[in-house]
């Protein structure tokens, strides 16, 4: 299977297992490198929209001279958007229609895990 082919096989797992309606992984400039989102025509904008807000709040961070957060969370009455860094060169986003922001958190630590294992093992890693 190919690297692109695994990366959408775990995002398919964080759908089915664990209630995430959209997720994707996302190179830091924003493009997307694989998703699984119910519209294919929003996976440009979902993409480049959470590379700007991860890569914002880094700089916030960094700016103040702390270290960059890890991850980032958005909670709103019908759900929770994370964003999340996977390496220096890739990130992972997902919205869930979960209030449980705990739970969607471990969710997404359990996905980032398998995700960067996928990316060790690809040539030209992220």
């Amino acid at each position: 299977m190919s690297m692109v082919g695994e990366l959408k096989k775990e995002l398919e797992n964080l759908s089915e297992k664990h209630g995430i309606e959209i997720s994707a992984i996302i190179s830091r400039s924003g493009v997307p490198i694989a998703w699984n989102v119910p519209d294919e025509s929003q996976v440009e904008t979902f993409s480049t929209l959470s590379a700007t807000i991860l890569g914002a709040s880094e700089v916030v961070y960094t700016g103040l001279g702390k270290e960059p957060p890890t991850k980032i969370i958005v909670e709103s009455k019908s759900g929770t958007f994370l964003a999340g860094s996977i390496s220096s060169k890739a990130l992972i986003a997902v919205i869930s229609n979960s209030t449980d922001t705990e739970a969607v958190c471990k969710s997404l630590d359990e996905a980032t895990k398998n995700i960067t294992e996928v990316l060790a093992n690809a040539q030209g890693s992220f």
